[in-house]
């Protein structure tokens, strides 16, 4: 299976010059992971475009990032922590914002807002 975007588009495209989320050895399975995702999204559209458009390209990082920021907030039992210290006093609380229903609305608005106005998410006859 095709990968959407390699380690070079990411950095040098999407992040134009900031630093990056994802370690260059780990970028090309979450790009797989995302274009897995994009692709279930879009019906596999995207898969017959020769260039890619930017639109998918730059989709695939941020899904990308998103997947892979998710999964470095897990904890060994499959829990994602959140700590914080304030004036001595620390507590660790598990984190709504990387619950599994919470990234897949997350992926599901990336995905949305990159896509939606590229026809690739229809899912009519045509």
């Amino acid at each position: 299976m095709e990968r959407y975007v390699d380690f070079d588009f990411y950095t040098d495209r999407y992040l134009m010059g900031r630093p990056g989320v994802i370690p260059e050895q780990d970028f090309p399975y979450w790009s797989m992971q995302a274009t897995s995702k994009m692709r279930s999204c879009t019906f596999g559209r995207a898969d017959i475009l020769d260039p890619l458009p930017e639109p998918v390209l730059m989709c695939c990082c941020e899904v990308a990032e998103k997947l892979y920021l998710f999964d470095a907030a897990k904890t060994d039992n499959g829990m994602v922590l959140r700590s914080y210290g304030n004036d001595g006093e620390t507590a660790t609380f598990e984190s709504a914002e990387f619950t599994a229903e919470a990234v897949t609305k997350a992926v599901s608005d990336i995905i949305e807002k990159w896509l939606s106005n590229t026809g690739l998410m229809y899912c009519g006859v045509e």
